[in-house]
């Protein structure tokens, strides 16, 4: 008789993704390593090795999450927002939700596998789209929609990547410049930290 092989849960996978993607926020993708995915996940690596054939099947699901998680299903959630300019909060929430650590981890590591640099290609042109998009129902110009998108991307980008770390000024960005674009004046008052 033929023992069968147990499949893992999703819940298990999923536990080794998160443990994933909370590695890489600490320590970089240089730090992604096993042993701190196990660690990080209470698990052992008898247990990750049930979940995954490999560490390249590991690395490639790890990203495929992280669009799934951090782009598609937000996008998915925003579009079900039938109200453009309620759309429009609820995306600046998203951007202020993501995690700033993990994404700049997932920005440098594009720069070294091109696996991960297509599908980052992929996830920012989704942000991108939906930007646009909803903007464009929002401001009724689809020259300046396009242009905000571009601009709130380079906000979003620019704050994932530097040194600075403040929600409230990204947040004053994202407002004022579709305050700007809505030519509703030079947009919020700052209330962040002087």
């Amino acid at each position: 008789m033929v023992k069968k092989q147990s499949v893992p849960s999703e819940h298990a996978r999923r536990r080794f993704l998160d443990a994933g993607l909370e590695v890489l926020g600490e320590h970089g993708h240089a730090g992604l390593k096993l042993a701190q995915v196990c660690r990080v996940a209470g698990t052992t690596t008898g247990s990750f090795y049930h979940a995954f054939a490999d560490w390249a099947e590991y690395k490639s699901a790890l990203i495929d999450y992280w669009r799934e998680e951090h782009s598609r299903r937000p996008i998915g959630d925003a579009i079900a927002v039938d109200d453009p300019r309620e759309r429009i909060d609820f995306l600046i929430g998203v951007g202020l939700g993501l995690d700033r650590a993990s994404e700049a981890a997932i920005r440098v590591w594009s720069t070294h596998d091109s696996g991960v640099r297509a599908h980052l290609v992929e996830v920012d042109r989704e942000r991108a789209e939906v930007i646009r998009e909803t903007s464009a129902e929002v401001i009724g110009d689809a020259d300046r929609a396009e242009k905000f998108a571009q601009v709130a991307m380079y906000l979003l980008i620019g704050y994932q990547m530097g040194t600075v770390d403040s929600l409230d000024a990204l947040r004053f960005g994202f407002e004022s410049m579709l305050a700007g674009a809505m030519g509703d004046g030079p947009g919020p008052s700052w209330t962040g930290p002087a």
